[in-house]
């Protein structure tokens, strides 16, 4: 039995979607193994650290979900959590393991040893507050392991952290990710490193859960242990891992929705970060093909969620009335003119030269075309084909059946 399945039998029967389970596992392993392991990759190691984000509507079970992952932690001996509400310096002072001083100590503080933290907290927005981009900036500079960290001057001295390793689990509804990342992180690099896994409510209810036994999570405690003491050092790869990676790198097909480019480019570290962890989850550290497509499959399935993750969040203020164009082309038997669909959506614009600038940036995107029909010249959908994981590339099976949406 692997890691994943012992830790899915701990969980038991949950009202919690199993996609949130299956991350929550893998951020028990990521904060489990800290920098343990590395894999050697070009000029800089790549660490399994990971930030991810549960989201859904109120109910969906991301903090009962979260709340299981952090007990097996503790269980397991882990201890350097991150405090539910912080200050961006308070929490160099969680990273520092250390409480016994002020802000104006941690001015002083130097570290001889890494440092590692995980914040696990079911309101991701208690965590960092609203909007702060400093904050922000600097959990997006720490997700790439720096040797070091030097924090900006407070009071003409510096802090100075040691080899920073963070792990993020966090919990949020969509308002609550608006309301925690303004729309002005879009390009500031928060967002391709955070996993947004989204789920809607399930319909399963258990009005009484069963109590769990006090031993139950023994075995999945011991084989967490057993990670973190038995595996060390430098990750190797097979050949057909690395012939198997290769072709997932070259035949990505990407998220379709553009506010994903930036993760888009960092897809592939992603990807390698979960390689690992299912190596890992298996007891070894050396990659294999199989773990390559475990670990893509688990991510694909994650990716199809992720523009819903992010709802409305960083859509131009005309995105409601393109998608209300790009349906009525869609179901239009000819050539649609500007003055045709005006009429339609003049309700929802306040100048027709709105509707200019909307068909123009759709024709810019390839998603909409100019033709002529029956001497009548307008607007049609410009269909595109849909690009799409090779099914070489996949193992569906290896997902429960609840997580299978694809």
């Amino acid at each position: 039995m692997d890691y994943f399945s012992e830790y899915f039998k701990y969980v038991g029967d949950s009202e919690a979607p199993m996609i949130f389970h299956r991350w929550c596992a893998l951020s028990t392993i990521s904060s489990m193994i800290g920098r343990e392991v590395f894999l050697p990759f070009g000029h800089k190691p790549i660490f399994p650290n990971q930030y991810t984000l549960l989201l859904g509507a109120p109910g969906t079970r991301k903090s009962s979900a979260i709340g299981i992952a952090r007990t097996v932690l503790e269980k397991a001996g882990y201890k350097t959590f991150a405090k539910d509400r912080t200050s961006k310096e308070r929490f160099f002072m969680d990273m520092a393991r250390r409480a016994d001083f002020d802000e104006m100590d941690l001015e002083a503080l130097v570290l001889d040893a890494p440092s590692e933290v995980l914040v696990a907290n079911g309101e991701f927005l208690d965590f960092i507050g609203q909007g702060n981009m400093d904050f922000l900036t600097a959990l997006t500079n720490l997700w790439d392991n720096l040797d070091k960290y030097e924090h900006p001057k407070l009071h003409g001295k510096s802090v100075v952290i040691d080899r920073p390793t963070i792990n993020i689990l966090g919990g949020a509804t969509v308002k609550g990710l608006g309301l925690a990342i303004p729309p002005e992180a879009l390009g500031t690099g928060i967002l391709s490193r955070l996993l947004m896994i989204h789920a809607d409510m399930t319909e399963h209810k258990i009005t009484f859960p069963a109590p769990v036994k006090e031993d139950a999570a023994d075995q999945i405690v011991d084989t967490l242990q057993k990670i973190r003491t038995d595996l060390k050092g430098a990750i190797t790869r097979t050949a057909g891992a690395d012939a198997m990676l290769d072709r997932m790198y070259k035949t990505d097909p990407g998220v379709e929705d553009n506010r994903f480019s930036d993760y888009s480019a960092r897809r592939f570290i992603h990807l390698l970060k979960l390689t690992i962890l299912t190596a890992l989850s298996e007891h070894r550290t050396s990659l294999t093909a199989e773990d390559a497509l475990k670990a893509n499959t688990v991510l694909h399935a994650a990716e199809l969620g992720m523009p819903k993750a992010l709802g409305e969040f960083g859509k131009s203020k005309y995105s409601d009335v393109a998608n209300s164009i790009i349906d009525v082309l869609t179901k239009a038997h000819s050539p649609m003119s500007h003055s045709d669909l005006w009429k339609i959506v003049a309700k929802d614009l306040s100048d027709v030269k709105e509707l200019g600038i909307i068909m123009k940036n759709l024709m810019t995107s390839d998603k909409v075309q100019v033709i002529t029909v029956k001497n009548k010249q307008g607007y049609m959908p410009l269909h595109r084909e849909q690009k799409k994981w090779d099914e070489a590339l996949l193992l569906p099976e290896y997902l429960t059946p609840e997580e299978r949406t694809f």
